[in-house]
């Protein structure tokens, strides 16, 4: 067997576990959590994406991408990624994100995985929210948004933090429910990601989950 044989077989494989994760996770959604997704028509089939979306609970990124029609990768923080978990979060192309110190190798990660034409999904706040309220968004996001030129589909999820808020163990049965909203671009901004230009998109983004959270 040729070393490129074996890493379509590896790649094959990690498709069908993402793929069984993902039934399991739509099947519990939409049947205890009566999961509803609108504006998903939003979504580009096709073509490098940034998804960003509010972070109320550690529900969050199952709920987001079980109801994804693009398989995403995430990009979350080095306390939940270097835990128990890490052979799993690897399986599933997340991205580690430091919580001090440069984090470079970090977003030439989110890069490469626009280069692939794939879906980058990023929780603008970073931590989890306590309280259930949006919180501004880190710089992040602005930046990759603007060196990358692709398009950033703004979410909001609702029904997570009463399901699931950070701090408690067991999930309490809540609908939730996902808001797509439509494409942002940021090409004819310019191509230097200066300060100002990264907390103007950020800003943009937040304003748009925002909004997004007045039709839930």
């Amino acid at each position: 067997m040729t070393v490129q044989n074996k890493f379509s077989i590896l790649g094959f494989l990690n498709e069908c576990f993402f793929f069984v994760l993902k039934a399991i996770g739509v099947f519990i959604l939409k049947i205890f959590f009566h999961t509803q997704v609108e504006l998903k028509e939003k979504i580009p089939a096709r073509g490098p994406l940034i998804v960003a979306a509010n972070h109320f609970s550690f529900m969050d990124p199952i709920v987001l991408q079980s109801m994804f029609p693009r398989r995403i990768s995430f990009m979350m923080t080095e306390v939940y990624y270097e835990g128990r978990g890490k052979w799993l979060f690897k399986l599933l192309h997340c991205i580690c994100v430091k919580e001090e110190g440069s984090n470079i190798s970090a977003l030439k990660g989110g890069i490469e995985v626009l280069k692939k034409n794939g879906v980058l999904g990023i929780f603008p706040e970073g931590g989890v929210s306590e309280e259930g309220r949006l919180q501004e968004g880190n710089p992040g996001i602005g930046f990759l948004a603007i060196k990358s030129g692709v398009p950033v589909i703004p979410a909001y999820i609702s029904g997570t933090y009463e399901a699931l808020p950070k701090g408690a163990k067991i999930p309490k049965i809540s609908r939730i429910k996902i808001i797509f909203g439509k494409p942002m671009t940021f090409k004819t901004m310019n191509e230097k990601a200066t300060k100002k230009g990264i907390v103007e998109v950020t800003r943009q983004i937040m304003e748009q989950i925002a909004e997004l959270s007045k039709n839930h």
